[in-house]
């Protein structure tokens, strides 16, 4: 007999999300944009019944949850697909996207494939990409990317032909609007940069495709010394992340968020002990402490990295904005 009690407490972010969704009622949203948690299977964002769904490139992660194979992840992924939804697709790995096709045929969708042209590529100094997007309906010349990253360009352009299929379905979304919310886009913790001497490069790369997102930044953009601070999860592909990320580095300071999932810093030593990382290396108990030896530490011309969680990067911000007196760093106002 079904009591209606519960097998296990709501998740925080299962709590979150009931208390946004019934805010968003109360007030009468007309569109909101919400991103899955762990996948899209069980996720509860899926109680919205979204009308319109993006997919962005598929990697390996949360895979103690979702599967160890990338079909398996996709398959929870895609499973966000139901009948009659709007389904816009980036670019995957083939076998992402063939378990994609075959969730939208189950279900009589037909994917809008995200196949933007972009040319004119060009890079901003401070690590911006401009460029222009043509897609089946329009052209967008010459758009700076707000956030950082090479990787953008594939999630812009797909955030941009979601926006065209919102337009589609009777928004009055104008292409001016679309290049002004690409080019204004910012999202905290990732390649989120802080003038100072040195400057902080705050970015939140927890799994094997962040790290590497963040190394070709990092080869491509920065020449000055560079400090890496890092601290990550336990229950992360740790190897593949240090093995990417500690070579880059003239220091490694290395950290252990507060969280029980934290990685513990013996089992960091040992992982920087096998990479092909030849610098200065230390290691600190508090991500506070871990930041302001890296501050010290690196020269006014040099970048010190914080990496390898969220959770690191919620630590990092919080050090910066009680701004130590050692620290000479200027802080972004709040839009």
């Amino acid at each position: 007999m079904n009591t209606g009690a519960l097998a296990a407490p709501p998740t925080f972010f299962e709590q979150v999300t009931a208390i946004a969704l019934l805010a968003f009622r109360q007030i009468e949203v007309q569109l909101a944009i919400l991103e899955t948690g762990l996948g899209g299977r069980l996720d509860s964002t899926t109680a919205a019944r979204a009308d319109t769904i993006g997919i962005t490139p598929i990697a390996l992660d949360h895979q103690e949850y979702l599967g160890e194979t990338l079909e398996q992840i996709a398959a929870e992924k895609a499973a966000i697909i139901r009948p009659g939804v709007t389904a816009v697709i980036a670019p995957q790995a083939q076998a992402a996207l063939d378990v994609i096709l075959n969730r939208c045929a189950s279900v009589d969708v037909v994917p809008r494939l995200s196949t933007s042209e972009v040319t004119d590529l060009s890079t901003t100094k401070d690590g911006r990409i401009k460029a222009t997007f043509k897609t089946s309906q329009d052209s967008y010349p010459q758009v700076v990317l707000g956030l950082r990253g090479r990787h953008q360009i594939t999630n812009a352009a797909l955030a941009i032909e979601l926006a065209e299929s919102l337009r589609d379905r009777g928004f009055d979304i104008s292409r001016a609007a679309i290049i002004n919310g690409i080019e204004a886009a910012r999202h905290p913790g990732r390649l989120e940069f802080i003038e100072g001497q040195p400057g902080i490069l705050l970015d939140g790369a927890h799994n094997p495709a962040g790290a590497e997102a963040l190394r070709s930044y990092l080869d491509e953009f920065v020449s000055q010394p560079l400090t890496l601070v890092f601290g990550a999860m336990r229950d992360k592909r740790l190897a593949e992340m240090t093995d990417r990320l500690f070579p880059r580095a003239t220091r490694l300071v290395l950290t252990r968020p507060d969280n029980p999932r934290g990685a513990d810093l013996g089992t960091l030593q040992e992982l920087a002990a096998r990479s092909s990382f030849q610098g200065t290396l230390r290691t600190e108990p508090s991500v506070g402490a871990a930041l302001r030896w890296a501050v010290s530490e690196t020269p006014a011309g040099g970048l010190v990295c914080v990496t390898g969680s969220l959770y690191l990067i919620g630590e990092a911000q919080q050090t910066i904005r009680e701004k130590p007196p050692e620290m000479d760093i200027e802080i972004p106002q709040e839009n």
